[in-house]
Parts: C-alpha cells; structure tokens; sequence
C-alpha cells in the first residue's frame, strides 16, 4: 500500500486558545475537503484521529508491482493528494486568518487490514508502512510532505 498520514500543526495549542465548537468547526472544515479529494482519486481514506487524517492507495501484491501501471497511477494520485491539503491548509489560512500549517508523512509498503473487535468494530490498517509514515510525517517540516525512498 501507500499510504499518507497528515497532522495538523500546533493543535494541541490552538485547542487552548480557541472554543471547542471553533476546533469542531476548523477541523469539519479541513477534513470534508480533504474528503473531496480522497474520493475523486479513488483512494481510501483509513481514519481520523484528533487532528491526524490518513489514506491509502491499494497496490498490487506481485513481485513486479513496482513496475505495474496500477502503483505508478495511485502513487502519483497520492502525491497529488498531499499537494492538494498543502494547497487547502494554505486556502485555510487566508479565508480565515488562522495560523494553521500541516505536516504530511506518504510511504509505500506491506499492511495488513481488516475489521477488528466484536463491539464497535473498525476497519484499520496495521503494519510496517503504518510504522514508517508515521515517522516520516512526525520529521516533516510544517507545511511540506516528507515522503520514503
């Protein structure tokens, strides 16, 4: 898979200085975009957590999938994607004068994934590329995406 984790900059700080319906809001916001943009490139957004937005791009499970038209086409879809939030984060800012940025994290690599639990069961998606786009999106500079070899 590949595979694309977004965090929103100094939340933790903004969430102090601004009402719980404004975060609600901005986050509402922000994310039904990045929504829009999920679906038109036909990827599939993981989760929400916080301020955290994740998605992943299916990729072929061959020994050449490197070589297949299917990688090259949702890894270029995913680049497009992070290039689109940077592009809405920065529309954010302007509208509405808000001094809010992100850091993007995109890897490709092996996951599992699946519905877990018995009792408010999730779909969710595990494994070294998870691990991997973590860091990456942790070291990335505020408004730029960091992106694995």
């Amino acid at each position: 898979a590949v595979v694309l984790q977004l965090d929103i900059c100094r939340f933790t700080a903004m969430s102090q200085t601004m009402i719980p319906l404004q975060i609600a809001e901005m986050v509402h916001h922000i994310f039904s975009r990045f929504d829009e943009e999920v679906m038109d490139k036909k990827l599939f957004k993981i989760d929400t957590v916080g301020d955290a937005y994740m998605v992943a791009g299916w990729l072929p499970c061959d020994r050449d999938w490197y070589l297949k038209e299917v990688t090259q086409t949702s890894c270029s879809a995913m680049l497009a994607l992070a290039r689109k939030m940077l592009r809405v984060m920065a529309d954010y800012r302007r509208e509405k004068g808000c001094d809010v940025g992100c850091r993007i994290g995109i890897s490709v690599g092996v996951v599992a994934s699946g519905i877990l639990g018995r009792k408010q069961s999730r779909f969710h998606v595990v494994g070294q590329a998870m691990r991997d786009v973590e860091m990456l999106e942790q070291n990335a500079l505020e408004n730029s995406v960091h992106v694995s070899d």
